[in-house]
């Protein structure tokens, strides 16, 4: 979850209403040295979505899947489908 935390630092720098998870292999304790850790980022900023990803993939060395999505696309898609997912 270390890694989450260091994401979710970038992501408020850039837009401190954005809310950030964890999910997947992560968060269901099935993580191995193959996983990378995916990440959801919720915000109305979809126009930051490119440089919340290049921030978080030049400061953290860690392989992460930052997936990127609106509050409403969350509620529609994400917490129907994805079975084991935290806030950060």
């Amino acid at each position: 979850m270390e890694v989450a935390r260091q994401v979710k630092e970038v992501v408020l720098s850039i837009d401190p209403k954005a809310e950030v998870y964890v999910f997947g292999s992560t968060v269901k304790g099935m993580y191995t040295a193959a996983s990378d850790i995916d990440i959801l980022v919720v915000s109305e900023r979809k126009d930051l979505e490119y440089k919340i990803k290049v921030e978080s993939y030049r400061r953290i060395d860690a392989p992460i899947e930052i997936h990127f999505t609106t509050p409403r696309e969350y509620e529609q898609w994400y917490k129907r489908f994805i079975d084991a997912i935290r806030r950060v």
